[in-house]
């Protein structure tokens, strides 16, 4: 049965009930990045927010939306320092509801800010700063990237192995430094990964990640709430009231990969009864490539990619144990899409990025 790849929104996530990170739905402008330079400190107030206008400081937006979700609408902004022009997305929120209290209203916000400004990866999009414009809406500004996100990539139908390979490699460079620093994305879907002028993927929109754990914590702490794309949610989210949302991770990007090699989903739902996900479900432990991952080339890939998709998350592989994979080791970056940085050491997030 053929699912075609087609543009989802993101589940909305319950607030856990200790109170840790569990925001409500993925942001707007998930297929738009925004561009990044330094940041002024002179002009930053609390969270890290700037307290000057958005045009005097990233230039004048366009009218014209390039991105938009349930939560907010996401605008190109141009701004020229003498002779160069710099262009960033702006991520434009939302009014705040009338039965929300402004308390309520700003921590919404700044949850998403304060982790995803703490990130600097090059598989991760640069957030610059938060800051209102003159009609006092409350934006983030992010690094732009040209190339547009990885499900027109998919939707064109044109990728080669080797581009595809090396979109994989840089997804997974990418997931693995975020759980490096104690966070979870929990909504990787094509429509989050971005490409920039020179080809590279970055992973954008923390609209529902889950800090997993703290820099001075070595327990990992399990997530809740339902969240992410449909497609692309594991199937313990839908079964267990807390989960490892590293290895929530780990599924969407398997699915990713399936998706980019043959423009369709595996499946709608990853549950029993989906008709697809469903025999894969009963066939998992008795063949070592399944269908649908049985059509994967090259062959050498789908040991990998099946214990990505085991459906008992238990036994699922991990980032570290992907990375060392023989077959993800030999997958070269192709020229165009080189300057991967190497994941550092496993740290987590400093008290700062706390919300």
């Amino acid at each position: 049965m053929r699912h075609k790849v087609q543009r989802k929104s993101s589940q909305t996530s319950k607030k856990s009930d200790d109170g840790r990170s569990e925001r409500g739905g993925s942001e707007a402008g998930s297929a738009y990045g925004g561009s990044t330079k330094g940041r002024d400190d002179d002009t930053k107030s609390r969270g890290g927010a700037s307290n000057a206008s958005l045009s005097k400081k990233y230039g004048v937006c366009e009218k014209v939306v390039i991105g938009k979700g349930a939560t907010a609408v996401v605008k190109l902004a141009h701004k020229w320092d003498r002779s160069t022009e710099r262009l960033y997305a702006v991520k434009e929120f939302r009014k705040r509801r009338k039965n929300e209290t402004e308390k309520e209203y700003v921590k919404k916000l700044t949850s998403e800010f304060c982790i995803s400004s703490t990130l600097h990866h090059h598989n991760i999009v640069e957030t610059v700063d938060l800051v209102q414009d003159e009609q006092n809406h409350w934006c983030e500004v992010m690094e732009y990237c040209p190339g547009g996100d990885l499900y027109a990539a998919i939707k064109k139908g044109d990728m080669a192995a080797p581009e595809i390979n090396s979109y994989f490699k840089q997804i997974l460079a990418g997931v693995a430094y975020l759980h490096s620093m104690g966070v979870a994305h929990r909504d990787i879907k094509p429509e989050n990964l971005l490409l920039d002028a020179k080809g590279h993927v970055k992973i954008t929109d923390f609209g529902v990640s889950d800090v997993f754990r703290m820099c001075w914590e070595k327990t990992t702490h399990l997530s809740k709430g339902l969240c992410g794309s449909e497609p692309y949610i594991a199937p313990e989210q839908f079964e267990q009231k807390e989960y490892d949302a590293r290895l929530v991770d780990v599924w969407a990007c398997a699915v990713v990969f399936y998706c980019m090699h043959f423009q369709e989903l595996p499946w709608r739902v990853a549950k029993p009864s989906d008709p697809s996900f469903g025999p894969y479900l009963q066939l998992y432990s008795q063949s070592s490539s399944p269908p649908p991952l049985s059509n994967l080339v090259p062959r050498e890939c789908r040991n990998i990619i099946k214990r990505m998709l085991d459906p008992d998350p238990r036994t699922r592989a991990t980032t570290e144990m992907i990375l060392k994979d023989p077959w993800f080791e030999t997958i070269k970056v192709i020229p165009a899409l080189e300057g991967i940085l190497p994941v550092p050491p496993a740290t987590g997030l400093p008290p700062a990025a706390l919300p």
